[in-house]
């Protein structure tokens, strides 16, 4: 809505004023000088249009495995979404599931288990236990634990190796052990 009107709309809104054209003008300039000057506030459909654009750029770092870059989109998609649609609102719960799914990929397990367990807490609040969603973020849920677990059997082995390598290379090194082989050898060969 304009703050100007045109004269046909004063001269029917403002009837009751007893004020001349000129008068009017001056005294609903001192008015609208007198409103202070607000910007529209976004949170309508631009920003539900921009956290919609945000997802779709997410989701297309995503398919080209730009991990890094789609976690970036999918975060800007969440600030809106939940500024516009609330914080537990489905579409937060999407964007969390494919934030934690970005992260796993990036191997930071702490931001993936938090994203994914609060998109598993609002799917199944809002959509229930049964839902396929909600199977989709448990399923996600149960991948990263199983990396996780993984990873550390792999660095438990790795270290059984390393400490085997350690007794293997310590022993033949030691000045003591090294005189009781020679004197083997020397028992040996006589």
């Amino acid at each position: 809505m304009s703050l100007i009107q045109s004269d046909s709309q004063k001269q029917s809104t403002y009837s009751f004023c007893p004020l001349n054209s000129m008068a009017e003008n001056k005294f609903l300039k001192r008015v609208v000088a007198c409103i202070p000057v607000t910007t529209p506030q976004r949170g309508g459909m631009s920003d539900r249009a921009d956290g919609h654009v945000f997802y779709k750029q997410g989701v297309e770092y995503a398919n080209k495995q730009e991990w890094r870059k789609a976690v970036i989109m999918y975060n800007r998609a969440l600030k809106l979404q939940r500024h516009v649609l609330g914080e537990n609102h489905i579409d937060c719960a999407q964007t969390l599931n494919d934030i934690g799914v970005a992260l796993t990929h990036l191997g930071e397990s702490y931001g993936a288990m938090t994203s994914l367990q609060e998109a598993l807490w609002i799917r199944q609040v809002v959509l229930g236990d049964g839902h396929p969603c909600v199977v989709q973020t448990t399923c996600d849920l149960w991948k990263l634990l199983d990396q996780e677990r993984e990873r550390e059997q792999g660095a438990i082995q790795k270290q059984g190796e390393s400490s085997l390598e350690l007794s293997i290379v310590i022993p033949s090194t030691t000045p003591a052990l090294r005189r009781s082989s020679q004197k083997a050898e020397n028992a040996r060969s006589a």
